[in-house]
């Protein structure tokens, strides 16, 4: 077994250096779809299982998940290089003039004062459910068909987010942003949302990084450390009441006490790997089923509430929890068993080389968006900052996917209304 995991993470190993080998430099790697990807990679598959041989808990289906990881990022290497080179071919014929979106000057106020009513609406519309824990601000939301309209605050990310992007780029309306940073750390704060509080650090990175100066892979590694360490703060207070102070003290005295706590939150978070050879398990002794595709196609219904479609088919995270960890199933928790899995659930081997090509398209797609002179692409590129870590991890049939399809399409209503008022001009632009 020793010689077999090997092989698999030398594998590994090597599709890694094709994923980084589709970005020219450092700079362009950095923060672009494909470093995220390696960053998974990384984190879930190679030091997880390094941390599993540690263990002694490698198995064959270990080594199985290595190599079906290495195929689906071969596949990915593949599919990206051939998109990016006919897109880069489409451009360079291109030379006509587009119109492009940008901000109207003086009109940064109004995307503060609605971004403020909305995350202003966000905290009264969940101060009015009481105290709770993460899981029951589930069963009080999600569960009973109420999780987008819990969402619609979303929309202020959007209006922050075109804020930010407009100050880092045009060097100008910065007031508003560190107004609007400061509302959004306090909402962070009350509803104990560690995402936010990362995604906030990603954001200024991502655009101090494109704009101002490079940031290098070590300064980047600098900046993950004591987001672990506000990982794993928040996790435990929102576990214990949402928003609370005692529970913060409560968390934060608790990590003090024992420091290797954090660390033991955080490999026990890099679950996907034992999730998936416990799921590769049970599909080979056919007690996980054959989905046929069906993961798919749910993933485009499953904004459908379950008390209006009460056979909705679960999430693949929630079907393969259900089997793996029934009891943590009926907790409340769903774990992560990775797209690549889904994958095998519906077309096996193929499944894998389907799902690697769809990705490695998206990331494409979203890497040249960033890259775009349009404010309307660039913001939505960096909404989307980390997204392939959230698609491997949760795969196509999500929450993940849902939550982008509807902030995608609360952001064309959103852009296409500030366009209608006039906050939003086009102007020319060689494309």
């Amino acid at each position: 077994i020793i010689t077999d995991y090997a092989a698999s993470f030398i594998s590994l190993v090597s599709s890694l250096i094709l994923v980084r080998g589709l970005y020219p430099t450092h700079e362009k790697f950095t923060f672009s779809t494909g470093f995220w990807l390696t960053v998974t990679v990384l984190f879930y598959f190679i030091l997880k299982s390094l941390h599993m041989l540690l263990m002694d808990a490698v198995t064959p289906t270990v080594v199985e998940a290595l190599w079906l990881c290495s195929l689906f990022l071969v596949v990915h290497s593949i599919v990206y290089f051939i998109t990016d080179t006919r897109i880069r071919r489409i451009q360079l014929v291109s030379f006509n003039r587009v119109n492009a979106v940008c901000i109207r000057p003086g009109s940064s106020w109004i995307l503060f004062a609605l971004f403020a009513a909305f995350k202003i609406l966000a905290i009264t519309m969940l101060a009015t459910l009481g105290d709770f824990n993460q899981l029951e601000l589930s069963a009080v939301t999600q569960n009973q068909g109420a999780a987008y309209l819990y969402k619609i605050p979303l929309i202020g990310n959007i209006l922050l987010l075109t804020l930010m992007y407009d100050s880092f780029r045009n060097r100008r309306g910065w007031g508003y942003v560190v107004a609007g940073l400061t509302l959004f750390l306090i909402d962070a704060v009350l509803l104990s949302s560690r995402s936010s509080i990362v995604m906030m650090a990603l954001w200024m990175a991502v655009l101090y990084h494109r704009y101002y100066h490079p940031i290098s892979l070590l300064k980047v590694s600098l900046i993950a450390a004591p987001l672990i360490v506000i990982i794993s703060l928040f996790g435990l207070s929102r576990d214990i009441q949402i928003g609370s102070a005692d529970a913060y003290l409560e968390a934060a005295t608790t990590l003090i006490n024992e420091p290797s706590l954090i660390f033991d939150l955080f490999m026990a978070r890099i679950d996907i790997l034992p999730t998936m050879s416990a799921g590769l398990d049970l599909y080979h002794e056919g007690i996980l089923p054959s989905l046929n595709g069906g993961s798919y196609i749910f993933a485009f219904l499953h904004f459908i509430p379950r008390n209006f479609w009460d056979a909705k088919p679960l999430l693949t995270a929630a079907l393969v929890t259900a089997e793996v960890y029934p009891g943590g199933f009926a907790d409340g928790v769903n774990l992560l068993s990775s797209i690549i899995l889904e994958g095998i659930l519906n077309f096996s081997y193929f499944g894998i080389v389907l799902s690697g090509a769809l990705v490695a398209f998206l990331c494409c797609q979203v890497d040249h968006a960033a890259r775009s002179d349009n404010l309307v692409p660039s913001v939505w590129a960096l909404s989307l900052t980390s997204f392939p870590m959230a698609l491997f991890n949760e795969g196509f049939h999500s929450n993940f996917t849902g939550s982008i399809l509807y902030a995608t399409f609360l952001t064309f209503l959103l852009y296409k209304a500030l366009k209608i008022v006039g906050v939003l001009k086009l102007r020319s632009s060689v494309k």
